[in-house]
């Protein structure tokens, strides 16, 4: 049982150094870098693109390194009609001047990461720095830089003289070089503008077809227009009737009610006596004349 238990730790030990070996030692058959300042925010928007060599073992993780004050937006595969999908990865993690996130590379295919950095501003000057961490060899490692829109001036370090037109933008594009493991590549950009327009602002959200009375779902004014005038007219219909009907009854109750008033006065009066010596007519419940105060005669009810 022991010797088993040597054997199996020695093959461990023997493997794994292996297992590690083979993912630091993946080569990159091209790296392409775009640099995109002032894309659709007032940072730099970079896109990074690889392929890994056909013959290396599948799978394998890959880890890569960008700046700690980056922000990774994407991590991507592309698919068999051009598009990309997201990619499952870890991370990002940082650790001193850099961050890094852990990539499973499962086929052999096109790989993408984005993320955006902060740009240097002062007055209409603006500056970067790229640093490419040199995780892995590339055997062939291109940047190209996308001019910002009312650029007036631009340098590249090292100097990209290629200039490419694609849909009306103007890309800058570097020589092709040859990265051993651990070499780093530095590109310093500086350019002026005279705005602060994006290449690319984001919009709101947008109909599809303009909007109007004619739109589905939305109402008009001019077609409701006759219906609220009718509906108006009915409350006020409806408003006056009501107010007759309360009127007449109340003139009704006040009728009656002075009708109750005067027979009962005139009750009152064919009640009433007289007083005997001076005439005058008492009121029921009286017992001495209102006018002499003679006292009156009570008549048994």
């Amino acid at each position: 049982m022991r010797k088993l238990f040597i054997i199996l730790m020695l093959g461990v030990l023997f493997v794994f150094p292996t297992f590690a070996s083979a993912q630091s030692d993946v080569t990159l058959t091209s790296v392409d870098v775009q640099l995109w300042p002032e894309y659709d925010q007032p940072s730099m928007l970079v896109i990074v693109d690889f392929l890994i060599d056909p013959s290396t073992p599948l799978p394998v993780d890959l880890t890569f390194r960008i700046p700690k004050d980056a922000n990774l937006i994407a991590v991507a595969v592309q698919t068999s009609d051009g598009g990309f999908l997201n990619a499952d990865f870890t991370g990002p993690d940082g650790s001193g001047d850099w961050q890094s996130f852990t990539l499973p590379i499962t086929q052999n295919a096109h790989y993408r990461f984005e993320y955006y950095q902060a740009l240097t501003f002062n007055g209409n000057q603006r500056s970067y720095s790229f640093v490419w961490g040199g995780d892995y060899a590339a055997d062939a490692f291109k940047v190209s830089v996308l001019e910002p829109s009312d650029t007036t001036s631009l340098s590249v370090e090292p100097a990209h003289r290629s200039i490419e037109q694609v849909s009306g933008l103007k890309y800058y594009d570097g020589e092709v070089v040859r990265l051993e493991k651990g070499e780093q590549y530095t590109l310093n950009l500086r350019y002026a503008k005279t705005s602060d327009t994006l290449l690319n602002p984001p919009q709101g959200i947008q109909p599809l077809a303009p909007v109007d009375e004619n739109t589905p779902g939305r109402v008009s004014l001019n077609n409701s227009l006759p219906y609220i005038i009718g509906g108006l007219g009915v409350v006020m219909i409806a408003g006056g009737v009501l107010y007759y009907l309360q009127a007449g009854r109340g003139s009704s109750h006040r009728s009656r009610r002075r009708k109750h008033l005067q027979i009962t006065s005139d009750a009152d009066d064919e009640t009433g006596a007289y007083c005997p010596q001076c005439g005058t007519r008492s009121r029921p419940g009286d017992r001495f004349c209102r006018t002499c105060g003679a006292r009156l005669r009570v008549q048994a009810e």
